[in-house]
């Protein structure tokens, strides 16, 4: 799932540094920033929507000036030209050239939040997995983008399949809202109950300290 594009970045100079990574996936919801400059060269600013992944609302992703850097050759000149149109248009519209270069090494897909929540049940229903929102975001996209997670790799006919790495980012735990959503409240009341973490139930149980009043 991608927000800022850190770990997306992240990845990226890993594979720079010779780590053998095919296609890094960018997957996002419907503030597609990220998406759009992948699949269009369209690094356009637009106005944030709410979604149910809400820590990946992102408006411009800051990262994505270095994932440039990185693919222009280490291009100080050029990445400088593009950050001054983009600061003061909000928007850079990349040349086919570059377009292209990146597109060698990215994929992106973009997630409404009813196929979210409809991963999020099928990853339920099939592996009895209970994702946050914002990794289900992952999860619808990697089926978008013709990778199936849900399959068995032991099976015969997925021999030669090539191996995909899917990064969870939360705990359900931390968005309700979102996962009753998509599971119903029994399917929150289920996971509630035998899989919430130890950890954050004993934090909810603890009494809340009083805030402290700081004297002028």
């Amino acid at each position: 799932p991608t927000g800022a594009m850190g770990n997306i970045t992240g990845g990226y100079i890993a594979k720079l540094m010779g780590i053998p990574i095919g296609k890094l996936c960018t997957a996002v919801n419907t503030n597609d920033i990220s998406h759009r400059v992948i699949s269009k060269g369209e690094f356009h600013r637009r106005r944030i929507q709410t979604t149910l992944s809400d820590a990946i609302n992102i408006e411009v992703p800051y990262n994505f000036e270095r994932i440039a850097f990185y693919a222009t050759g280490c291009n100080h000149d050029l990445i400088k030209k593009w950050m001054t149109t983009m600061e003061e248009t909000q928007q850079l519209t990349l040349e086919n050239e570059w377009l292209l270069r990146l597109q060698k090494d990215f994929y992106s897909a973009r997630v409404t939040d009813d196929e979210m929540c409809s991963a999020l049940r099928k990853v339920y229903d099939t592996l009895q997995y209970v994702a946050d929102p914002h990794t289900a975001v992952a999860m619808a996209a990697v089926e978008k983008l013709g990778y199936e997670f849900t399959r068995d790799p032991t099976e015969d006919n997925n021999n030669g399949m090539i191996p995909m790495v899917l990064i969870a980012t939360a705990s359900p735990c931390k968005f309700q809202h979102a996962v009753e959503i998509a599971l119903g409240k029994d399917g929150w009341k289920d996971w509630e109950e035998n899989s919430f973490p130890t950890r954050a139930r004993e934090t909810l149980q603890k009494k809340e300290d009083e805030p402290y009043h700081y004297p002028k």
